[in-house]
């Protein structure tokens, strides 16, 4: 049966016809332009959640990519506004409405909060029945608040995971938008399991020096690994909160669990909280020197999501300093010796790396036409520059290879010296590959990711390792 084109259809913002809040979206970008807006923040909620949206909305700036609607839901208004009414009535500030309604070209009218009305709840089923009276309008909604809104609807219209619609008993819904619940994966995704594998560096100390490998040494760095795995993924999930628009509009990054918004923003914040605590609990079981480089590594990746990565240079240098810090803390776990060898290769080989993920970023947004979000440091007039700076950094890592194995300390160390100058070809092979992958643009945005997946780079690593233990055991 068709609408009564007297009856309007009106429609929810926030979890509904797009998949995210707008207030959470909007706070991020505000955060990601000073922290410090998390005070301000505190001081406007004290005056009421109305003033709090409006004086977050007047700070930032509203694009398309901060507003991931709900396609079928869009579509669904598109097709009934050619029938009926169609009213965007959101607890999101007014300002977000009109511009929703404006660019969506689906609404014939934009209700939202005024900075003193929070029209949710009460409040916005007061407004629908004051317009248009009790069972006067049709409404889609998402949340318990919504309950009241359907109780004075003609119709209901769910947007949500059926498991969720079957909690509301009453009333029963006229039409369910089916909108799938995080999986497991969507969670693996979101804490970048795979990332993991970049804290194995840690054991490279344990694996190098034989002075030190011991069970209970083992079991130290082990733990040094789990901390600093739970520690690195509770900083992804803010650096992915703070990155959603830009995220939002590149190829890969875009199916990230909060940008594609499979894992709401909200469950984000408390499995990241969630990770902290068991990262504190142990912290309690580790040495006060490793917990001090493990929370000198979560200032530094702070710094880095707040300022750093939109700093050219800098941001890689930061990188490629994260990246060193896992080997530090891995000799301070086992207490091996420090090896500035070591630890300017790595410096040298993860600014190469990290400078091939900037390149592949820059590529891909140049094949698709758009340029890099503004405030991220680079142009795509910067690729040449970048690649050249890159493969450099990656060859010296090389070199400082073929002068530690020239040095005095591999002489007494190990007991085939000779065979570590297969080191050399090995490494040179494999950077030289990547740089050229990297430039055909064929390189996963993250270099890590492309090398866990990749059957040489596997292979590689396979012969590097098999070099080190002949020249050691043999």
């Amino acid at each position: 049966m068709s609408p009564k084109p007297d009856i309007p259809l009106c429609v929810d913002l926030d979890g509904t016809l797009v998949k995210t809040d707008m207030l959470f979206e909007c706070a991020l970008r505000l955060l990601s332009q000073s922290p410090l807006y998390f005070f301000h923040m505190l001081v406007w909620l004290t005056r009421g959640k109305a003033t709090l949206k409006r004086e977050v909305v007047s700070r930032v700036t509203l694009e398309p990519n901060l507003f991931p609607f709900n396609e079928e839901i869009l579509d669904y208004t598109r097709q009934q506004q050619a029938l009926r009414k169609t009213v965007l009535v959101t607890g999101s500030d007014q300002t977000i409405a009109d511009y929703v309604a404006h660019n969506s070209k689906v609404f014939d009218l934009a209700k939202g909060s005024d900075g003193e009305t929070n029209l949710t709840a009460h409040h916005k089923r007061d407004w629908l029945v004051s317009e248009y009276g009790a069972g006067g309008y049709d409404y889609i909604g998402n949340e318990e608040d919504d309950v009241v809104v359907w109780s004075d609807a003609r119709h209901a219209l769910f947007a949500g995971d059926t498991d969720s619609a079957s909690h509301f008993a009453d009333p029963a819904f006229e039409k369910i938008f089916a909108v799938p619940k995080p999986k497991l994966c969507d969670y693996l995704n979101l804490i970048r399991l795979h990332q993991w594998s970049k804290n194995t560096l840690i054991f490279i100390p344990f694996l190098l020096d034989k002075t030190v490998q011991t069970w209970p040494n083992f079991a130290m760095a082990l733990m040094c690994f789990v901390a600093m795995s739970l520690l690195a993924s509770t900083t992804y999930i803010i650096n992915d909160l703070l990155d959603l628009a830009a995220d939002r509009l590149n190829a890969t990054k875009k199916e990230r669990a909060l940008a594609s918004c499979r894992v709401s923003i909200s469950r984000g914040l408390w499995v990241s909280f969630a990770l902290f605590c068991a990262f504190l609990i142990v912290m309690l079981f580790l040495p006060i020197e490793i917990n001090l480089i493990l929370l000198f590594y979560l200032a530094c990746t702070l710094y880095y999501s707040f300022f750093l990565k939109r700093r050219m240079i800098l941001d890689v240098c930061t990188i490629a300093g994260l990246h060193t810090l896992r080997i530090i803390a891995g000799m301070l776990a086992v207490g091996a010796s420090w090896s500035f060898w070591l630890l300017a290769f790595s410096m040298f080989v993860f600014f190469s790396l990290a400078m091939a993920k900037r390149v592949s970023e820059l590529t891909n947004l140049r094949d698709a036409g758009l340029e890099p979000a503004s405030g991220r440091g680079y142009r795509i007039m910067d690729l040449p520059m970048l690649n050249t700076i890159g493969v450099s950094s990656g060859f010296i890592s090389v070199l400082v290879v073929a002068l530690f194995i020239n040095s005095e300390k591999v002489a007494s160390t190990y007991s085939q010296p000779i065979l570590l100058w297969l080191l050399c070809p090995l490494l040179m092979y494999w950077i030289g590959r990547v740089w050229i992958i990297t430039a055909r643009g064929e390189l996963h945005e993250d270099p890590i990711v492309f090398a866990v997946r990749d059957r040489v780079s596997i292979a590689v690593v396979t012969a590097l390792a098999v070099v080190v233990a002949s020249a050691s055991f043999l």
